[in-house]
């Protein structure tokens, strides 16, 4: 059965990193929400922070609800993947980047799925 309403959908592989200067710059300015996953690994990231920028190229700031920083947090497992939503708070802004809290010693990698 075709969709009534069809939505714009993207989904593409993503390195993380530890930090926000090196993360990769997500656009969502054309997003409605979205999710991440994170495919069966011995991952030893178990939270990932979100910060935003109104524009993608100016400075991002951590993203914060009701004084609490926003984050997406991890339960990787290491026989089947799972998936996590993006939080809602990321519907306002122009672009995000999503940074491991922890090092791993290979790079780590995971798909984002959008939809607008």
């Amino acid at each position: 059965m075709e969709p009534k309403i069809k939505r714009k959908f993207r989904a593409f592989p993503l390195s993380l990193t530890t930090a926000v200067s090196s993360a990769t710059a997500i656009r969502f300015d054309d997003v409605a929400g979205g999710a991440i996953e994170v495919g069966a690994s011995n991952a030893a990231f178990t939270t990932l922070s979100v910060w935003a920028s109104d524009d993608g190229t100016s400075a991002y700031g951590r993203l914060y609800k009701d004084g609490q920083a926003i984050s997406i947090s991890l339960s990787p497992s290491t026989s089947e993947a799972r998936v996590y939503p993006i939080p809602d708070e990321c519907y306002g802004v122009g672009a995000v980047k999503l940074v491991a809290d922890q090092s791993q010693g290979t790079a780590a990698s995971v798909v984002v799925m959008l939809k607008g």
